[in-house]
């Protein structure tokens, strides 16, 4: 009986090693780069895996088969805090009009910057809510319809919303964008006014 503990122990140490890295980066960025956060649900996913062993049968691969437990994990995350977290947000009108020309592919513009050191910092500013609508749509890419299923909205309400966090979302970016180059610019401009009075 000790062996097969001890068996059981040597294992998931072997399994941890081989993937905890992985795991853990996967799940730092589908949490907004929270880092305790990540750290805590990393921690739950291998406590699963750890149960789990015993009745994993090998019809997929180890990995594969982690994967599936972290994805289960972090939807049950983003379903509880949305609900958790289902405070009104205060709608700013103005925020559809700030949004870039939507003729242009705003998803293929958020999908390219998205895990820029800038892009962790304008999640972290945005409301709970719309986070994780963004990571719902542009990290673990899956449709509104998902989406729906997963927060328990209808899809037409999900689009609504996600309209809502992308203007939330690129109006920090620009301001954040603004204040970089401003600071950048503004030895420059000290510079020239200062040629312009000599």
């Amino acid at each position: 009986m000790n062996q097969a503990k001890e068996s059981k122990t040597q294992n998931f140490i072997s399994v941890y090693n081989n993937h905890i890295d992985e795991i853990y980066q996967y799940v730092l960025l589908r949490t907004g780069f929270d880092v305790p956060l990540a750290e805590d649900i990393t921690q739950d996913i291998f406590l699963d895996v750890f149960k789990g062993l015993r009745s994993f049968k090998g019809l997929c691969s180890e990995r594969t088969w982690i994967f599936k437990i972290t994805k289960n994990k972090l939807f049950d995350y983003y379903r509880k805090q949305y609900r958790e977290k289902a405070e009104i947000l205060a709608l700013d009108n103005q925020m559809a009009d700030e949004l870039i020309d939507p003729k242009q592919s705003i998803e293929e513009h958020l999908q390219v910057i998205f895990e820029s050191q800038q892009v962790k910092e304008c999640l972290s500013q945005l409301p709970q809510q719309y986070r994780i609508l963004l990571l719902l749509k542009y990290v673990e890419e899956i449709s509104v319809k998902e989406i729906a299923q997963i927060i328990d909205k209808s899809p037409k309400s999900v689009e609504s919303m996600l309209q809502r966090a992308r203007g939330a979302f690129i109006k920090q970016y620009q301001e954040k964008e603004g204040l970089q180059n401003g600071k950048e610019q503004r030895p420059v401009e000290k510079r020239i006014r200062r040629a312009e009075r000599d």
